[in-house]
């Protein structure tokens, strides 16, 4: 693979044998040894409108019915 210019962004085509959807968006860091690692995101928890981030407390029934720490306190 091989970097290019494109406006103001250097751009590092991602070879189809990856299967890659397009439109994923992703984060990238970069290590201390000038590796990139890039990492789909996620949804946020706190800007999303999806009923399962409504509670997020552990589900009671996790572990045979009982708490398994100090949920209760």
């Amino acid at each position: 693979m091989k970097t290019r210019k494109q406006g103001n962004a250097v751009i590092l085509s991602i070879p189809a044998q990856f299967n890659i959807p397009e439109g994923v968006e992703y984060m990238a860091m970069k290590e201390s040894d000038g590796s990139l690692i890039f990492t789909p995101k996620g949804d946020n928890i706190f800007k999303s409108n999806d009923k399962k981030y409504d509670d997020l407390r552990q589900d009671k029934n996790y572990v045979e019915g009982k708490s398994v720490g100090r949920e209760e306190i």
